[in-house]
């Protein structure tokens, strides 16, 4: 399958200041009576389950990265890039006059300033215990859709998503799939990220009835940081190495000529392929995007 590429560099904050200058040239006008709320979003989740349920957010965080840790969906011309998550532009923010903040718990400590603002709402997508990251989601896009006056378009949205997870249920049920290992690589070429239970990407695994290679630990967010000669315990078996982008442009001559990773059994059978990035903390849109991936890759290969 086609390998879909994200640009490496990241913009100085201050470049996507000047970006939005002209739209910034006036103040921008609150939300009339029945029209969408202006919504800024400080989480990459949720701005794709608003641009889901078909409300374009005023600003996101960080949007000069979008393509490389979202990439699909687009993120709309125009939308004004707020800074960086932990460092917003709260003189930008005030500026565009927002009816609502969305954040996460990662950016909640900021919370205080935001409010001063506008209201805040917080997505919770990884918590300590109850429902998985995937019931979370739903349950935060039903939220978002009466907050935002899109229910009717949550409920379909989500039913749309369930019955396309189901179908390809099915069609995966019928191939002799081996397990699958998942992986990104965020710190060196010797270790990698390994998903397993608490993630989002597991939820989908169970959805579609695949086998995760990794049954080991995780940690809150789903994962665990392991050194490459970890995943040859995984050699007897037969797995399917799937590794995500991005991977930074120094690391990946180191990687691809590392006599560890060369020697790894899924990268001799040349069991692996690269995968575009699919948002590891997002939400629903993130879920199917990772499903319809892993569903076209595996059809390909083992129709």
């Amino acid at each position: 399958m086609s390998t879909e590429r994200t640009a490496l560099s990241r913009r100085h904050f201050a470049g996507g200041l000047l970006a939005g200058a002209a739209f910034l040239a006036a103040p921008p006008a609150k939300a009339a009576g029945g029209a969408a709320p202006r919504v800024a979003v400080l989480d990459y989740g949720a701005a794709t389950t608003m641009l889901a349920l078909g409300v374009e957010p005023v600003g996101v965080a960080s949007a000069d990265a979008w393509d490389r840790w979202v990439k699909t969906p687009e993120l709309p011309p125009g939308t004004i890039d707020l800074g960086q998550d932990l460092a917003v532009n709260l003189e930008l923010l005030a500026f565009l006059e927002p009816d609502l903040i969305v954040i996460s718990p990662y950016v909640a400590a900021a919370r205080p300033a935001l409010e001063r603002i506008a209201p805040v709402e917080m997505v919770t997508i990884y918590a300590p215990d109850g429902p998985s990251p995937l019931e979370r989601a739903v349950a935060e896009t039903r939220r978002l859709g009466a907050l935002l006056g899109r229910t009717g378009a949550a409920d379909a949205y989500l039913d749309a998503t369930f019955a396309e997870l189901a179908d390809m249920r099915a069609r995966l049920s019928r191939l002799p799939l081996p397990a699958v290992a998942l992986v990104s690589f965020m710190l060196d070429a010797r270790h990698a990220r390994i998903y397993g239970r608490h993630s989002l990407y597991q939820d989908v695994l169970d959805r579609l009835g695949v086998e995760n290679a990794w049954t080991g630990a995780t940690n809150f967010w789903g994962f665990q940081t392991i050194g490459l000669e970890r995943m040859a315990s995984m050699a007897d078996a037969a797995v399917e190495l799937i590794v995500f982008e991005p991977i930074a442009d120094e690391m990946r001559p180191t990687l691809e000529k590392s006599p560890l990773w060369l020697s790894l059994p899924f990268v001799r059978r040349e069991d692996f392929v690269m995968f575009p990035p699919v948002l590891m903390f997002g939400m629903v849109p993130s879920a199917i995007r990772f499903a319809r991936l892993l569903t076209e890759h595996l059809e390909a290969r083992f129709s």
